[in-house]
């Protein structure tokens, strides 16, 4: 496929089912090597008892940068920059001085943006990009038709299921993650406990309405913004370029395996003052990841690799 094409109700702009000339271009090895990168770094220095997950977090900011301005261009992009920056800040200030939505907490961490340190509105758009195109993949390039140019059921239906789908590989990542930030690391302290680890269940609940907040709004930005009639928004080039994002996801969820290996087993306190196995939160979090994480990120690359993608188009 070349230009712009229209088929099954849906507007792409791209070069085809397996890269084409995007293949050839130097943005696109720079994303290969960031994404392989964050593989490299999450599979070995876990090895030596480090927690690797913040600086891989980190990682994704210059990666979906890149990425998500080849897609989308740079206006969309900076929309949903802003909108996940100023949703997430505005959500965590809030739950650290009233509770709501994720549950009673504070950042140990400086300097901060009100209550909040200041890495942690890029990570939300970081991740939060990397996620939406996990979900993307898993959905067959749903961004390119929600709400479908003709009105479709199935772009309808994907204007709403792409954005409750992100949010769901956001609150995955998040759960088995979070335990060993806060009560073993305590890069923050929830501090009234929970059951999670030391971690309450309100936090997760919280994750997934945060997030889906924004990939909603963007969503339906995204809709307003493919009309029926020639005007593109989103740029598709094959399936290496969403596997990236697949390698990258994956790569975070195996990063727990390394990590439970090489790292100490000794007994912490949670905020609460409630004592719990360093080894056996480690063992959790690595079991929730490879049931979660990357079950998701293998079911995407098997999506990719039969070119499921090229069916619908």
């Amino acid at each position: 496929m070349s230009g712009n094409a229209e088929r099954g109700g849906c507007w792409r702009r791209g070069w085809g089912s397996d890269g084409g000339p995007a293949g050839m271009n130097p943005w696109n090895r720079v994303l290969w090597l960031l994404a392989a990168a964050a593989a490299v770094v999450g599979l070995t220095v876990p090895l030596t008892g480090t927690h690797i997950a913040v600086p891989m977090l980190l990682l994704s900011v210059p990666f979906a940068l890149i990425h998500g301005v080849r897609r989308y261009g740079w206006r969309t992009l900076l929309f949903f920059l802003i909108v996940t920056l100023v949703v997430s800040n505005f959500f965590e200030n809030l739950s650290v001085s009233t509770g709501f939505p994720f549950g009673q907490y504070h950042y140990t961490g400086h300097p901060q943006l009100i209550h909040v340190p200041i890495e942690i509105g890029p990570i939300y758009f970081g991740l939060g990009y990397v996620c939406w195109q996990v979900a993307n993949t898993l959905l067959d390039e749903a961004d390119s038709c929600l709400g479908g140019s003709s009105g479709s059921v199935a772009g309808r239906v994907e204007v709403v299921a792409l954005p409750m789908l992100a949010a769901a590989l956001m609150t995955m990542f998040d759960l088995g993650v979070d335990s060993i930030a806060a009560t073993v690391k305590r890069v923050w302290v929830w501090e009234d406990g929970g059951g999670v680890f030391g971690v309450p269940y309100t936090n997760y609940l919280g994750w997934w309405f945060v997030t889906y907040l924004y990939f909603q709004i963007f969503a339906l930005y995204l809709m307003k913004r493919q009309p029926a009639s020639t005007s593109v928004s989103v740029r598709t080039e094959g399936r290496g370029v969403l596997a990236q994002n697949v390698l990258f996801y994956g790569a975070l969820g195996l990063s727990s395996v390394p990590y439970f290996i090489g790292a100490s087993g000794d007994m912490v306190k949670d905020g609460a003052s409630v004592s719990w196995s360093g080894h056996a939160i480690n063992e959790t979090m690595m079991t929730i990841n490879l049931f979660g994480m990357v079950v998701a990120a293998f079911l995407a690359a098997v999506k990719l690799a039969r070119n499921d993608l090229a069916l619908r188009r």
